[in-house]
């Protein structure tokens, strides 16, 4: 019966390595399939998402930026042209 229960014994640990071969495996084929397709998307000079929404927010900021600065000038023109007019009629009253 110790041979029997020997030859169970060696079986099952072979069958437990074999599962163990087969997930390494398994996990070796997965990191392969993953880093060609990193490759893959590299090459074809795809953006990330997390890079696209980055751009984005950025391209916003400056949007705004445009937009404030642009309101900014035309208030300085505004200002300047008010400027002159009340120049020409201080210059107006003092020689007449």
């Amino acid at each position: 019966m110790k041979n029997r229960s020997t030859i169970f014994s060696d079986l099952g640990q072979m069958a437990q390595g074999a599962a163990s071969l087969l997930d390494e495996i398994r996990i070796d084929i997965k990191n392969i399939m993953n880093a060609r397709e990193q490759r893959t998307m590299n090459e074809s000079n795809l953006v990330t998402y997390e890079d696209f929404q980055a751009l984005t927010t950025r391209l916003e900021n400056l949007v705004s930026r445009i937009e404030l600065l642009e309101v900014q000038i035309k208030n300085d023109k505004q200002v300047k042209q008010t400027r002159s007019k009340a120049a020409k009629k201080i210059s107006k009253k003092n020689i007449d």
